[in-house]
């Protein structure tokens, strides 16, 4: 089947035997290249090329004005807008960073109202009064009559903020269109609507600047500056149109892909242009195959090896084309073809902000905005030196230091201390204002780009990074629109904020294109890109609703109701023109491939694609369907049991005779057995340890060891002062006044802060402060009623406790760290602090042992440590009391402190110790027992928060 642009050399060379005469039009530059390339091929003889154009150039030659850049019309824009809203009352103009967003919306609206030759003073203008509406649009139809009062009509209701808002700068927008215009025209730049606008309003007296014919080929969807154009040039005998149509859809009224043709042919002037003989290439024998796949990733993948099959039975790569409606499926689609293709060309750009380097960026903006005192924040930090790039520069140094914080629990980390080591680091980790921020970067991506070990891909996004930043320091670092004193409110470029704002929305509009050879190899292109071309084998990727067509949610300051009065495109005219498109790259291919993805979004959005709906049940075409899909069949989750083999036997004993610092079991480590055997197991004997991460958030276990901190201190503090264990009532007289000294020493130790610089509080750390402050007030409080006494222990290490066991030829041992000891008369407090929910009341020595129902862990703990001290000192006529200072009772009035059983507080331990003993034993024994095995707890309710519920699937 003959390709289009073959089809226009074909009939051009028969009716123009010298080319030289002719100019040729194309919407866009790939159809140059293919119209070259088959035009060339039907020659036998040299000859004078004609002219070809795309329809910008063609249109941009017709005058003097230039188009820059989209960074500096925007910019330009900018300048007048703030030039206009500074002179209105009430109004105050945005700083640059926030103008960019709608600034761009606004220069997109411009543009359209140009490109149709709307009046744009009059689209801008107020209607919200009736009696203007029915006075000054005589000229408009009924029907735009009616839309422009629905918009306005809901002005007459009560007015929001947002709609007055509204209202305020939809009034000055005529004011900054003309001083917009006029700016860039005494600068003799324009932007590209301005520019056609410019054209056809005097095309009449321009004419062509060339004597040659002029030919439009393959166009849709024109402009009405294209359109009066063209309408120009054919009507005055200077030129011909070439239309790619088809009759299955030009033809029939319920095929939105023909609308604008359809509307061609009742047009005085282009409707001669149309044949009478409308070409039937979609209704030709295809073979087609609709493919369903789950994930994006999922057609990718699908496609590359349907693709590669295909190759390998002589399917011509120069006759195959892959279509990407989603630009995020071009790096799996590349990555999937590119072992079965050897020459590849890639039409469609690579997301500037999808690469690495952008990524870097980002986390640099993020480390400068985190800076505090000269010290870094450690999240950005540790994902910077995770960075590929910077690992790359040196693995070692990235290593160890992100060890280091983490192992230190370092929160936040000196900026001198960061910059020393690598070269690189010295510019990564520099504290930069915002006034030296290109610099910054340009310095950093500079060093990258000139690492030997990142790749060549690499090396381009840093060379467009770095022009990128050279344009914006040529456009933005240039800004004089107004200093501080005239516009204080304005405060550009005050905050780091405002940069990473304005550089995202830049970034999100680049793109990296691709070079290779146009006209050799598979092509990959955008749906844009596919215009006029035409291919044997057609792969399509991504139709689902949303991508094919694309969504139509384009931002605009026009209403819709305003676009539809005035003419302007909506998202009926976008759904048109992609329907023409994808009927369009179909028609004349032989083998077609569709795929879509089967999973909707969590709102049930994304399903197929009506074109693919109306394929199906309208084209007639006979369509293979498949849905590729993996049956699941889900296992039952069987309960983890762990037999005590040889290797599980050596980790108990290994447990038992503990480290060089701590030497035995536990009683928090008890009392997870207790809790859940397989949750020991996994803690205790196979050591799975959870990810070590610095712990920035200060939950209950960080403040109850913060507190634990202050109160030793505290009484420590007291020791070394009076070298005596004793405590007095007047030990408390200036506890007020050291408290805060004690918590910055406290948070200095805990997260490696420099002593000699004052701790910075805030956020949660602030509250954090202000919870220690008012237990250790508490406490101290207390205490003081209590004095005086005397300290037996602080933070208490050493104290232990031998089980013979019938299962293991030695001891098992019990060890661990009691918080408090304090003496009073012949009574020993036995103390443990709690920030938790942890009561003073539990039922029986029973139920500390038991596995059903709720029990009291605190109180288990704290018999357990009364168990270690009674062990170790045997002096008699001691009573030990266990007792327990935790948020529940702390600011009760009484402030007891010692447990009750059943109801009878337990003034003395060794009373319960036999039972207590007796069961502790028979634990011990159940633990080391080889014909025990670790099973998992019954009570899900103990799952909720465990850290090994991914293993066992709780």
């Amino acid at each position: 089947m003959k390709q289009f642009l073959l089809e226009v050399a074909e009939k051009v060379k028969k009716d123009h035997p010298k080319l030289e005469d002719l100019t040729f039009v194309f919407p866009n530059r790939r159809a140059v290249l293919y119209f070259r390339k088959h035009l060339s091929a039907l020659l036998t003889a040299p000859a004078f090329a004609p002219e070809l154009l795309t329809i910008e150039d063609f249109i941009g030659r017709l005058s003097p004005l230039r188009v820059p850049d989209k960074l500096e019309l925007i910019h330009r824009l900018y300048q007048s807008y703030f030039e206009v809203i500074r002179g209105v009352n009430g109004l105050t103009p945005e700083p640059f960073d926030q103008f960019y967003f709608w600034g761009e919306m606004l220069l997109r609206d411009f543009d359209e109202l140009d490109k149709y030759m709307v009046n744009a003073r009059q689209v801008f203008k107020d209607l919200s009064n009736q009696k203007e509406l029915d006075s000054s649009f005589d000229y408009l139809t009924p029907e735009q009559l009616e839309f422009l009062q629905s918009f306005w009509g809901s002005f007459d209701e009560d007015m929001s903020a947002h709609k007055k808002n509204f209202l305020h700068i939809w009034r000055q927008l005529p004011d900054v269109y003309d001083t917009f215009r006029k700016q860039l025209s005494d600068a003799g730049l324009a932007y590209e609507g301005m520019l056609h606008r410019a054209v056809a309003e005097d095309i009449g007296k321009i004419g062509p600047k060339t004597s040659n014919s002029i030919i439009f080929a393959g166009f849709n969807a024109l402009t009405m500056v294209e359109e009066k154009i063209m309408v120009a040039m054919v009507g005055g005998g200077a030129g011909e149109v070439y239309w790619d149509i088809d009759n299955y859809y030009v033809n029939n009224n319920t095929q939105e892909a023909g609308l604008f043709f359809r509307q061609y042919q009742h047009h005085p002037v282009l409707g001669k242009t149309f044949s009478n003989d409308t070409p039937a290439n979609f209704s030709s024998k295809k073979k087609v195959k609709i493919i369903g796949a789950s994930q994006q990733v999922g057609q990718a993948k699908l496609m590359s090896q349907l693709l590669g099959d295909m190759l390998a039975q002589g399917m011509v790569p120069e006759d195959t084309l892959v279509v990407l409606p989603d630009e995020k499926l071009l790096l799996p689609v590349l990555h999937g073809i590119s072992g079965s293709v050897e020459k590849l060309n890639v039409t469609m750009g690579f997301p500037l902000g999808s690469t690495p380097m952008f990524n870097l960026i980002e986390l640099l903006a993020e480390l400068q905005l985190s800076i505090r005192a000269e010290n870094f924040n450690h999240r950005y930090v540790l994902a910077i030196l995770g960075h590929p790039y910077v690992t790359a520069a040196d693995p070692v140094a990235a290593t160890s230091r992100r060890k280091e914080i983490v192992e230190k629990n370092r929160v936040t980390i000196p900026s001198t201390e960061m910059m020393a080591g690598p070269p690189l680091y010295a510019l990564l980790f520099k504290p930069t204002e915002l006034n030296g921020v290109l610099a910054y970067l340009r310095e950093i991506i500079t060093s990258l780009g000139a690492l030997p070990l990142i790749t060549s891909l690499d090396k381009e996004y840093a060379l467009h990074f770095l022009k990128l930043i050279n344009r914006l320091e040529e456009v933005w670092g240039n800004d004089k629109v107004v200093d501080a004193e005239e516009a204080p409110a304005r405060q550009m470029r005050s905050e780091w904020k405002s940069f990473v704002r304005l550089f995202r929305q830049l970034v999100r509009s680049q793109k990296i294109p691709f070079t290779g050879e146009p006209l050799k190899g598979l092509q990959v292109m955008g749906v844009l890109e596919t215009r006029n071309l035409d291919y044997k084998n057609v792969f399509v990727l991504s139709l689902n609703e949303g991508a094919l067509p694309a969504s139509g949610n384009k931002s605009s300051y026009i209403p819709f109701t305003i676009r539809k009065a005035y003419g302007l495109p909506t998202a009926e005219h976008q759904d048109a023109m992609y329907a023409y498109l994808f009927y369009r790259v179909l028609q004349r291919a032989e083998n077609v491939f569709l795929f879509y993805n089967t999973e909707t979004d969590i709102l049930g959005q994304g399903e197929m694609s009506r074109f693919l709906q109306q394929l199906i049940f309208e084209s007639g075409w006979d369509i293979e369907r498949q849905v590729l899909h993996s049956p699941i069949q889900p296992e039952s989750i069987q309960p983890i049991e762990i037999r005590k083999d040889e290797q599980v036997l050596a980790g108990l004993v290994k447990l038992n005779e503990g480290n060089s610092r701590f030497k035995g079991i536990s009683p928090s480590a008890l009392n997870t057995y207790i809790d859940c055997q397989l949750k020991f197991y996994f803690q205790q004997v196979a050591r799975i340890k959870e990810a070590r991460e610095v712990e920035e958030d200060l939950d209950a276990r960080v403040l109850g060891n913060l507190m634990h901190g202050v109160m030793e201190l505290f009484y420590r503090k007291i020791q070394e002062r009076k070298k005596s264990n004793l405590i007095e009532a007047s030990d408390f007289s200036h506890a007020e006044v050291v408290i805060d000294q004690l918590i910055d020493s406290v948070f200095i130790a805990t997260y490696r802060l420099d002593p000699d610089a004052s701790v910075v509080y805030d956020g949660q750390r602030l509250v954090v402060r202000e919870i220690i402050r008012s237990f250790v007030e508490r406490i101290i409080k207390h205490d003081q009623a209590y004095a005086p006494f005397t300290i037996e222990g602080l933070e208490r290490e050493g104290l232990l406790y031998y089980v013979p066991i019938s299962h293991m030829p030695g001891q098992a041992v019990v060890g661990g760290k009691i918080d408090r000891l304090d003496k009073k008369g012949n009574v020993v407090r036995v103390i443990d602090y709690k920030t938790g929910k942890d009561k003073l009341e539990f039922e029986s020595i029973a139920s500390l042992f038991s596995r059903e129902g709720t029990r009291n862990k605190a109180a288990f703990q704290t018999m357990l440590y009364a168990l270690l001290y009674k062990s170790n000192y045997t002096e008699e006529g001691i009573r030990l009391m266990p007792g327990l200072i935790s948020r529940m009772n702390l600011f009760d009035d009484q402030q007891e402190v010692e447990f009750s059983m059943n109801r009878v507080p337990v003034t003395d331990a060794k009373v319960l110790f036999p039972e207590f003993e007796l069961r502790l034993k028979g634990l011990l024994e159940e633990l080391f027992n080889p014909e025990e095995s670790f099973k998992q707890t019954e009570n899900r309710e103990s799952c909720r928060y465990c850290p090994y519920k991914g293993i066992c699937y709780r």
